[in-house]
């Protein structure tokens, strides 16, 4: 491929990057902010006044209140009372707080876990203001600052927390523990030197998702894993930071391009996530979507942060490869964007048919999430574009890539049909099951499938044949999405 098309192309994305459908005003973000800001108020408000009328409660849970100025002093038992608020920057709100929420978290369900009337013994243990505090410190003082403000917290202290332990192991279902390597000064300096290079690189090429990136962030968790790949993880349970633990190969080979991608792929996920809980209409929680990255039915939600995420991470990949100078190393990448792209062909669109299923009061209070296929589907065209200059061998390559995941999806539907589940597909045509239940004949994007019931129901497993022959790629990071 010629430098001059490979700039044509990444400058192609850097524009569709401009277009991002949920960068909302200032204004809009605020709203946003501020109805979320309400929303857990409210919920941390119920939950502290429950546990203040149990026996021994009393006392832990009004110091735990005194985190929320409009909470203190009994103010949770005066919840219909509290004047509007307007949301603080996210550096400084206490319902940004990944530590608050945690620990509000745990003390709510310990008051849910007994029906018919909490253990003062079990809520207290979520009351224990010495230990709070001391979480609180780490992630208001961290150990590291950015130069955009965002402070780093050694991934140890998550492990050290109760409440947030359970957060580190879903980044991270392998650590372990106390005999995990402890992040040193050194490589910690090495951790911000490297998001300090991939942040700029954000900033330089897609300012809109940098200034969303440092608006909706106050700390990021990071840590060094001895082994490949990295692990990134944004939750709705992390409100204001992420995990983030960099490979030692992420960090030798200084490939900033593919951590700035990452962070941005976390980024529509807080963003998106921020953008969904504040809406006074909920998206519709019945799980009728077949996924290409998860091992169940998943709800529209869960399809609408994969088509959101995941092209954006690969339209930031397009854009920068005219920075690499490398053609090897170029040639992996673009080959990774492509095969990565490929799972969203089915999505994009069972995305669309799903925004189509809303009632209307949900589109009138989420506008945007109405033009996340469209501005996807565009992506993909590019990343089709980007296809189309690969090598004849390389286009078969992933064409056949690409009939896998078709294929793929076609026969994770089939096990969905015999386990009577009605999974929503627009490219799913005519199925029948046969008179022993044990077989479908289903027509797929056109294609005739004859499916057998499997024993398991292990899904996902073979896609990326072709990128695991490039060298860098790592299978696990896409099947950890």
């Amino acid at each position: 491929m010629s430098a001059s098309r490979i700039q044509q192309l990444a400058d192609e994305a850097r524009y569709l990057l401009r277009g991002n459908p949920l960068m909302a005003s200032t204004a809009s973000l605020q709203r946003i902010a501020t109805r979320n800001l309400l929303k857990r108020r409210f919920q941390y408000g119920c939950t502290l006044a429950a546990a203040s009328k149990l026996t021994d409660c009393s006392a832990g849970a009004e110091t735990l209140s005194r985190y929320f100025p409009d909470l203190a002093d009994g103010g949770y038992t005066r919840l219909l009372e509290l004047p509007p608020a307007i949301a603080e920057p996210v550096s400084s709100d206490p319902y940004r707080s990944s530590v608050l929420a945690a620990w509000m978290s745990g003390l709510a369900r310990s008051l849910e876990w007994q029906a018919g009337g909490p253990d003062a013994q079990i809520v207290s243990g979520y009351l224990q203001s010495d230990l709070i505090a001391s979480d609180l410190e780490l992630e208001r003082q961290p150990a590291r600052r950015l130069s955009c403000g965002i402070g780093l917290v050694r991934i140890e202290s998550l492990a050290r927390s109760r409440v947030m332990q359970p957060l580190l192991r879903q980044c991270m279902p392998n650590y372990h523990g106390s005999n995990y390597p402890i992040t040193d000064d050194a490589e910690l300096d090495h951790i911000a030197n490297h998001l300090e290079r991939a942040f700029a690189l954000i900033a330089e090429l897609d300012m809109y998702g940098y200034q969303r990136l440092i608006a909706g962030l106050h700390t990021l968790h990071v840590g060094v894993r001895r082994e490949s790949p990295c692990s990134f993880l944004s939750s709705n349970e992390l409100p204001g930071s992420a995990i983030i633990v960099l490979s030692r190969e992420r960090l030798r080979d200084g490939d900033h391009a593919a951590t700035a991608a990452q962070l941005l792929h976390q980024a529509g996920h807080i963003l998106l996530g921020f953008y969904t809980t504040s809406a006074a209409a909920s998206l519709p929680g019945e799980f009728q979507y077949v996924s290409p990255y998860k091992e169940d039915l998943q709800t529209l939600e869960s399809i609408l942060h994969v088509v959101y995420t995941i092209p954006w991470e690969c339209a930031f990949g397009m854009a920068c490869l005219s920075n690499e100078v490398d053609p090897e190393r170029r040639a992996w990448k673009t080959a990774f964007i492509i095969t990565y792209a490929a799972r969203q062909v089915p999505l994009i669109d069972i995305a669309r048919k799903g925004i189509e299923r809303l009632g209307g009061d949900v589109l009138l209070d989420l506008p945007d999430i109405a033009a996340i296929p469209s501005w996807s589907s565009r992506i993909l065209f590019l990343v089709g574009q980007l296809l189309a200059e690969e090598p004849i061998a390389h286009r078969q390559a992933h064409f056949a890539e690409r009939q896998r995941v078709l294929d793929r999806q076609a026969w994770d539907i089939g096990q969905m049909l015999l386990r009577g589940k009605e999974p929503v597909d627009p490219r799913m045509g005519r199925r029948e099951i046969d008179d022993s239940g044990d077989n479908v004949n289903l027509w797929y994007d056109g294609k005739f499938h004859v499916i057998a019931k499997a024993a398991d129901h292990a899904m996902g497993k073979d896609y990326g044949r072709y990128a695991e022959t490039i060298r860098g790629y790592a299978p696990s990071e896409m099947e950890a999405m």
